[in-house]
Parts: structure tokens; sequence; C-alpha cells
């Protein structure tokens, strides 16, 4: 028995997965470049005040020669010449070694380079000198959260709680730490105890919120934001949390009222007007997003990232030519901004201008954060072209560097299904479910290679599994049922099947095509001329296989010259069918028969 034609639905499911194998959302992309996370400082605010507390100490008076030093440092400091600041201040310290300010100004400028050993070393001297010097602790906890060591980062932000009960920046500092390694109820114990020490902290409240944030208690952040917004009402950071709070309950009509809000008291404010083009963007308003971001260029033209995010707000409103044009303004200025080149990439895949998508791709390198996508889509590209070579070769570069993903044997799988190598398809798609056995799509596409490899019961299976996972894939209902048909076996079933894809989708060409053909196969011609010509109207006869069967019926109907015309349509838009070309061939020396 021959194997089922190529059904024009056959690819659909596995196309659309081609076309998005990254979840390839834009918004998510987006929101990736714009820093969605909830908009946590790392740092105090530039607004807080930092009280000294009572037992901050004062500066012993220096040396003359060191003082000399100690400008020349900041001097150097000041023309960004951390090397010779460092110089400088080494000298300083030679001429008052006994000075922790001149030691601890020393592991400052370490700090600032990135030496974080040198930094801690220089702490620990002026500690030495004086065990209560709190700028020393507090540079030696920075430097140890850099180094990653939190537990004596830690020890130091406690030790100058101990010292100075009124260090409010001990407290934050610490609290972020705890927060950081998600050791939540420590932070909310150290802010609680901020709050004793300062009962109006607006700091101290914005920091609760930022935590329960975390935890995903947008209710519970809201009110402590709330809180900290009636102390300080112009503290960004917390209005930039509160509208986040109500982002994150997928609240957008508040979310936008707090931006908006915000932006009639402070309208130079670029944070509070980003996550309001992102709400925009989450509500697919991409005119108001755009508009935003427009504003946003008016005060910062050369800033190209912003340049970035409206090329992906253009993309996914579907405007991919003005997508493409902004990417390649990126580009003309900065050749190197890797996230320009990928997706200026995508934008002309969606309008297939695939060979300049390629040579886009084709540029990005092996340290790329998409790299990996971009061979996805590379292969992708490739199989749409019918350069099936390629694409497998791409996929298999993908795998090599994700070998357990079990969308990537998929998407090889159904690119050598497309290329007609059947056993290593199903090797593929073997590999794909077993990785992700619930995965509806992989079983259909499996059934699919099991039929075109001729292993019809392990097909038959695989669509069934499929229906089992998903009862509405109608994909799945019209293959099983037209491979029973074109098998000529459980007949009655292969009608009731492709009439369950039909209730999915009643305007499905090929669907109703398989629905004729059942009808023919249990000799029901007249249902299923009925049925073949109506799917001939679907598909606006330019389905091959489908004018091949509305030939086939035409001339078991005894209609020779109607299915010599069909047969002809069909071979025109299939010129390689060989067994098509003998039917045409047998019907033409029939007519000519009959006309001697």
């Amino acid at each position: 028995m021959k194997a089922v034609k190529q059904r024009g639905s056959l690819f659909r499911t596995g196309n659309l997965l081609l076309k998005n194998p990254m979840g390839f959302l834009f918004l998510f992309a987006i929101a990736l470049i714009m820093g969605c996370a909830a908009p946590i400082l790392s740092s105090i605010p530039e607004k807080a005040s930092l009280p000294q507390g009572p037992k901050a100490k004062e500066e012993a008076p220096l040396d003359p020669q060191a003082y000399y030093y100690y400008a020349l440092a900041n001097l150097e400091e000041l023309r960004g010449n951390l090397d010779a600041a460092i110089d400088y201040q080494r000298k300083a310290v030679g001429y008052d070694p006994r000075s922790p300010f001149l030691r601890t100004q020393l592991a400052s400028f370490y700090l600032r380079k990135g030496q974080w050993r040198e930094a801690i070393t220089e702490a620990e001297e002026a500690l030495i000198i004086d065990p209560e010097y709190i700028r020393a602790h507090l540079l030696m906890a920075a430097a140890y959260v850099n180094l990653r060591n939190a537990r004596a980062a830690e020890a130091h932000y406690k030790r100058v709680i101990e010292i100075d009960k009124g260090r409010i920046e001990a407290y934050i500092h610490l609290g972020n730490l705890y927060t950081e390694g998600r050791s939540y109820a420590e932070a909310l114990e150290v802010y609680n105890q901020l709050l004793k020490v300062d009962p109006n902290s607006h700091l101290a409240r914005y920091y609760i919120g930022r935590i329960y944030l975390e935890m995903k208690l947008p209710g519970y952040a809201r009110e402590y934001f709330l809180e900290a917004l009636a102390r300080e009402p112009d503290f960004d950071a917390a209005i930039s949390a509160l509208g986040y709070s109500y982002e994150v309950e997928e609240r957008y009509e508040e979310a936008k009222a707090t931006y908006q809000k915000a932006l009639e008291a402070d309208p130079q404010n670029k944070e509070i007007r980003e996550r309001l083009a992102q709400v925009y963007i989450r509500q697919k308003d991409f005119a108001s997003a755009l508009k935003e971001y427009r504003l946003l260029l008016e005060e910062e033209p050369n800033n190209l990232a912003l340049k970035n995010r409206m090329g992906l707000v253009f993309y996914e409103e579907g405007s991919y030519l003005e997508a493409a044009r902004t990417f390649q303004e990126v580009l003309a200025k900065d050749p190197h901004n890797r996230d320009a080149r990928y997706y200026l990439a995508l934008a002309f895949e969606e309008m297939k201008r695939y060979d300049e998508a390629l040579v886009e791709l084709d540029r990005i390198p092996k340290d790329h954060p998409h790299f990996l996508d971009a061979l996805i889509h590379k292969g992708y590209i490739y199989g749409q072209k019918g350069q099936y070579g390629e694409a497998v070769a791409a996929f298999q570069r993908a795998l090599a560097m994700k070998p357990q993903d079990g969308n990537l044997h998929f998407l090889l799988g159904i690119t050598l299904l497309q290329n007609k190598d059947f056993p290593a398809a199903v090797s593929s798609l073997e590999k794909a479910v077993s990785l992700d056995p619930k995965n509806a799509s992989y079983h259909y596409q499996l059934g699919a290679a099991y039929e075109r490899s001729r292993q019809i019961e392990k097909a038959e299976g695989e669509f069934k599994q499929t229906l089992e996972l998903n009862p509405k894939h109608a994909d799945a209902y019209n293959y099983l049922g037209y491979m029973y048909a074109e098998e000529g076996i459980k007949l009655d079933e292969s009608v009731a099947l492709v009439k369950k894809a039909l209730e999915l989708e009643p305007n499905n060409g090929a669907f109703v095509d398989s629905l004729g053909w059942a009808y023919f196969k249990k000799g029901m011609l007249e249902e299923a001329l009925g049925e073949i010509q109506r799917a001939v109207e679907l598909t606006q006869g330019k389905d091959a296989v489908i004018l091949e069967h509305l030939g086939d019926v035409y001339y078991r109907k005894g209609m020779v010259r109607e299915a010599l015309k069909e047969w002809q349509r069909s071979l025109e838009l299939d010129p390689k069918n060989e067994d098509l070309r003998k039917k045409l061939e047998k019907a033409q020396a029939e007519i000519s028969r009959e006309g001697q």
C-alpha cells in the first residue's frame, strides 16, 4: 500500500513552533531589554538623607605631607585616573600610616578599581588602628559582597549597627544582602529594626514592600509603598514599585494611572515613562508605547537602547519594515550592536526576506546570548527555502549545544520529515517524545513520521495519544481519519474522525477533502464529489492533492474528460508526481480509443 500523500495541514503545527522556536514572544524580549523585573534599587536612593549617628567619629588631623598627597589623589580621582590616585594615596599613607581615614580612602580607590582583596587589606589596617572605624567596616562589607562572601559582609554590617544604631545605610545594605540571598525573614527583621530607630523612615517601608514583591505578595507590598509615598511623595523608586505591584497582578489600568499621575508631577522622569511604555505594550497599545519612546528619544536622541526598544515595539505590532529600519539606524551608529542585528534578522524573516535574514544571523557571534536562537531561526529559514540539508545542519549545531532539549529534537525531526528522510525523522521525534512525553505536538509529528515510513499501527497509536493529550487537536483527527481512508480500513471511523476535525475547523479545505476522500473509499461517489468540489473552492484550486482527488472521483463516475482536466491542473502544480502522470496518460489513451 502506498503512503498517505502529504496534506496541506501536515506540517502546520510544526511550522508554528518553528516560527516561534524560543517562546519567541517579543513582549518577552522587550521585557528583558527594559529590565522588567521589579524596579528594585541596589543602593540607597539619591534623595535619602543618611545621618551619621551619635557615635560617628571626626577624622584626625592629617600630616601636612600626607594631606598634600591626599589632595593630589583626590584630584586624579576627579580626572578619572584611579591608578594615579592610588599611587598618591599610598604616599599619603606612607606619611601618616596611623591614619584610619587615609587607609580607608585608599581602600575605597581599590574598591572602585575592582581590586577587592587590596581594599580589604587596607580596611583591615584601618580597623587595627581603630576597631570602631565605621567607614572601614562599610568598605570591607562592600568588598566581601563583591567576593560573594555574604557571611563576612553580614558581620561587618552588623558591627556598624552595634557601633552606631543610627547608621541607616548599614540597615539598608544588610537588608539588601539578606534579600539577595532570599533570606526574607532576616531582611524583614532588619528593616523593622530600622523602623524602631526611625519610625518615620520611608526607606524602611520601601524595602519591606520590595521584599513582599519578591515573595509574590503584591498586595502587602503595595501597602508599604503607599506608606513610603505618604512620607516622601516624590520618592521615584516607590512610585515605580507601586506601579509594578499592579503590573504583576495584571491590573494594567491601575498601573497606568499610577505612572501617568507621577509623570504629571514630573514629566522628565525617564524611569516612570519607560514603565508606562511597558504597560502600554502589555495592553498591546503599541501606538501609545511608541509615543512614550519618542518622547524619551527627544530627550536622548542618541540613546540606542531606546531605539532598540522602539524597533521591538514595531516588530510586535507587525510593522516589520519600520522595525527593520529602526534596527538599521542603530547599526549605522553602532555596527557592533548585537541585539539590533539579531532582531533585524527576525524582522527580515517575517518579511520573507530570507537571504538578508541569513546574512544577519550569520553575523551573530558564538558568545551572543541569542546565538542558539539564531541557529534555530536559520534552521527554520533554510526549511522555508527548501534547503533541508542546511536546515538539518543548523538544528544539529543547536543540539550540540543543548542535547537534552526536546524542542530541538522536534524541530530537527519535522525538518527531516519535510526532507522525506523518514527513518531519521522517526529517530529524532522519538527522542523528542521521550524528553517530553506530555507534548501533544511531538506525538502528532511522530505519528506523521511513522505513517510516512509505513508503520501504520505505530502511527495510529501516536495520533490517539495526541488526542488524549489534546482533545481539540484538529490535525490529529484529520490525519488519523485520512490515514484510515487511504488504507481502506475503519472507514466509518474515518468519516467520524474527519467530521470531528471539521467541527473544530469547518472551513479547512484539507479537512473537507479528507471527508470527501473517506466517502470515495466507501463508494459514496455523489457525497465525495460534493465535498471535494467544496474543498477545491476553499483552497482556490491551488492544492495539487485535492485536484487529483477530484479527478479520481470523476474518473470513477465515468467522467473521463472531466477527470483528465483536473489531473492536468494537479500536474501543473506538482510536475514531479509520476503516479499522476501515468493516470493522465491512461485517461488520454482511453479518450483516444473512444474517438477511433
